[in-house]
């Protein structure tokens, strides 16, 4: 890989490319759901982004995400 990139410069993926893989895990996360008031909650949260997003906030739509983030990583899984 170090030798192929070397070759082959570094071309960020196309935008929408990267929208539509985006959807498809949104549509994931959303059906694994199974309830509905799972799928209320989802949605909410979406409402809630969206809205801290309008107004300017993605610092704390990020904050909250970065810190969730490292909350699940920082337990330890068991199998």
């Amino acid at each position: 890989m170090h030798y192929i990139s070397r070759i082959f410069p570094n071309i960020p993926p196309d935008i929408d490319t990267v929208k539509k893989e985006i959807w498809t895990d949104l549509s994931v996360l959303y059906y694994k759901y199974d309830y509905d008031f799972q799928k209320r909650a989802f949605r909410e949260v979406l409402v809630e982004m969206s809205d801290k997003i309008s107004e300017g906030k993605w610092a704390t739509i990020y904050k909250r995400i970065y810190r969730n983030n490292n909350k699940v990583m920082s337990f330890p899984r068991t199998l």
